[in-house]
């Protein structure tokens, strides 16, 4: 699943892909995406409105149309965006499309229909972590209030936080030296001003790094350059052996000489 800094960049590609274009038709192929409305619904809330912006908010992409409501796009687990041409094919597995005034079609796509297409924002009330809010006061009383936690399960709490996901919550706890099965309770000051730091750098480092592998692109997962995510029986940047653990219901990779 696409996590924060992938989702960053593919929200600045599609806003330069489709913000100022008018949608001229659009076709709901599979309900589920589109529920509460109905697909003749759906269609009637988009049909005709211009795209002013796409945006990221946690994990999600929203659409702000011209009559000021927005649409919330959420991939889920295998949801995928293409952009392609008013006379080519629409692939296997397209839940719906929107097709531009320029002859030019947005596709969206899932095997699964999970992806959703909401009119509803409510996921925009939870923290992002690259907000201003998100700041060392607000941190500190997410630490205190979960003091039994372990420091991943609150990293990745989407109730709390939103867009950090298994990989980068690794990474977050490898640059900040603390190891990811850390209970809350135990964090010394300086260490939650460590990880509240590492945090903030390490998706801005990893949105830098994606944004120059992929120059255009509107979809899939590109992952930044990680140090310990993913490597079971690999080492870390200091080639010491790495350890893999569940966290949080999560296979885990931390690095036992690194990180305390």
């Amino acid at each position: 699943m696409p996590e924060l800094p992938d989702l960053e960049v593919l929200a600045e590609n599609l806003n330069k892909n489709t913000a100022g274009k008018k949608i001229k038709k659009v076709a709901v192929i599979k309900e589920n995406p589109v529920l509460p409305l109905t697909p003749t619904e759906f269609v009637a809330a988009v049909e005709g409105k211009i795209i002013k912006s796409v945006k990221r908010v946690g994990k999600q992409q929203l659409f702000t149309f011209d009559d000021g409501k927005t649409l919330l796009l959420h991939l889920m687990i295998h949801g995928e965006l293409h952009y392609m041409k008013e006379k080519e094919l629409l692939p296997a597995y397209t839940v719906a499309a929107f097709y531009f005034v320029d002859k030019k079609v947005l596709v969206f796509k899932d095997h699964t229909q999970w992806l959703k297409l909401r009119f509803d924002t409510r996921g925009e009330s939870v923290m992002d972590p690259l907000a201003p809010e998100f700041t060392l006061q607000f941190f500190r009383k997410l630490i205190q209030d979960m003091p039994k936690n372990a420091v991943k399960d609150i990293l990745l709490n989407q109730e709390k936080i939103t867009g950090i996901g298994s990989a980068y919550a690794d990474e977050i706890c490898y640059n900040a030296k603390i190891r990811p099965q850390t209970v809350a309770g135990g964090l010394e000051e300086k260490n939650i001003k460590i990880l509240f730091h590492s945090t903030v750098d390490t998706l801005k480092t990893a949105i830098k790094q994606i944004r120059k592998k992929i120059k255009g692109k509107i979809t899939g997962e590109h992952s930044g350059d990680f140090s310990v995510h993913g490597k079971k029986k690999g080492r870390c940047p200091l080639t010491h052996k790495l350890e893999t653990v569940s966290v949080a219901g999560r296979g885990t990779e931390y690095c036992p000489k690194c990180q305390k």
